[in-house]
């Protein structure tokens, strides 16, 4: 890509499935949405920092994809960004970040870690759904709603620490999160929605605040190492 290209447009390299390898030039300030979709035979894109726009579904089910780190300018991971990058083994996500859009990291099942930065105040719904290798998180302290199958899948998930600036942990949140031992829902929470541990079968314990005033539908169904709550 030559130094005078400033924007990657929309759909540009899409279903390029041969494509191995991409130099982006320093010139470059926007990736389009669904610019390198597809490319399933990319194994590391270098990213510059000149970007500061990474449009949706960007890289999704580029499966080949093994790391990729995100510029400083960047303050927003879009939609199916990432969805998909089967083989992403680790991000880098700059403290730029504020907000992690739905589906951006879906089923990137290869993810044993993730920083998630201080700025980000919502988990939005299927955000890291199916991420089965992915074995801790941190919650940043200003995240006030846990979405709708946020976590949905993370199989691997043993332990997760959530914040007291949560107020709300959404419908199969933690469905099927099935080596979750543990966790402690903050005194701020005042909603459980539906399924949201479904399924977490390794579960011992949960501690319900007296803040909580809603519990889903079949919320801790078939937590079935469940001896006290």
């Amino acid at each position: 890509i030559p130094e005078s290209v400033t924007s990657i447009g929309e759909c540009t390299f899409q279903n390029c499935s041969g494509l191995t390898s991409i130099s982006i030039p320093k010139s470059v300030t926007t990736i389009g949405n669904y610019a390198f979709y597809g490319c399933r035979s990319l194994t590391s894109i270098n990213i510059p920092e000149s970007v500061t726009t990474i449009g949706s579904s960007a890289f999704q089910s580029c499966s080949s994809l093994t790391n990729i780190s995100i510029p400083e300018r960047v303050t927003k991971i879009d939609r199916y960004a990432f969805s998909n990058c089967s083989s992403l083994t680790s991000i880098s996500i700059p403290e730029s970040v504020t907000t992690i859009y739905n589906y951006a990291f879906q089923n990137c099942s290869a993810l044993t870690s993730i920083n998630i930065p201080e700025r980000v105040t919502i988990i939005y719904d299927y955000t890291f759904e199916g991420c089965s290798s992915l074995t801790s998180i941190i919650i940043p302290n200003k995240v006030t709603t846990i979405g709708s199958s946020a976590f949905r899948g993370c199989s691997s998930l043993t332990n997760i620490s959530l914040p007291e600036s949560v107020t709300t942990i959404g419908g199969y949140a933690f469905y099927g999160c099935s080596s979750l031992t543990s966790i402690s829902i903050p005194e701020s929470v005042t909603s459980i929605g539906d399924e949201a541990f479904r399924g977490c079968s390794n579960l011992t314990s949960i501690n319900i605040p007296e803040s909580v005033t809603s519990i889903g539908y079949m919320a801790f169904s078939n937590c079935s190492s469940l001896t006290s709550i």
